[in-house]
């Protein structure tokens, strides 16, 4: 069993907001979630599904073709649900990268990110902690800087 102070030392440690390159669309600024337990979210307009491909406009004005994987319904908020497609991104972030990681496609016009980093992804997978007094913290080797 690990020590409590082992635990903390041996994990990365990133900030609230930090650059993600996601395959397809670029390096973009994105938040990390710890408290939306659902898939990540990446900004989509003008969604349109044509078979099992979803076509969409998303972040620098991209237009993206990507494999529908899963739909889920969410919870937005005053009891209102929404029925969002998930999709899968390749991700880097420092030089580690993540293969196939499924996010939502939402309508992120009004929010200030356009990708929101989910807490199973940052738990399971970046396996980092979140100091949110922080801004950009990864550098290349993925650590946190001092």
């Amino acid at each position: 069993m690990k020590k409590f102070k082992q635990f903390f030392v041996e994990k990365q440690v990133l900030g609230l907001i930090e650059f993600f390159d996601v395959g397809g669309v670029g390096k973009i600024p994105s938040k990390l979630d710890t408290g939306n337990g659902a898939f990540n979210v990446i900004h989509g307009e003008d969604i349109q599904l044509q078979g099992n491909k979803v076509h969409f406009k998303t972040v620098n004005n991209k237009r993206l073709m990507k494999d529908k994987v899963d739909e889920i319904v969410i919870n937005v908020g005053a009891g209102n649900t929404e029925k969002r497609n998930v999709v899968n991104f390749d991700l880097k972030i420092g030089n580690k990268e993540f293969r196939d990681i499924p996010f939502s496609i939402g309508d992120r016009t009004t929010n200030l990110y356009k990708i929101l980093v989910g807490k199973d992804f940052i738990e399971n997978q970046l396996d980092a902690l979140i100091d949110v007094s922080q801004e950009n913290v990864a550098d290349e080797d993925f650590e946190a800087e001092y």
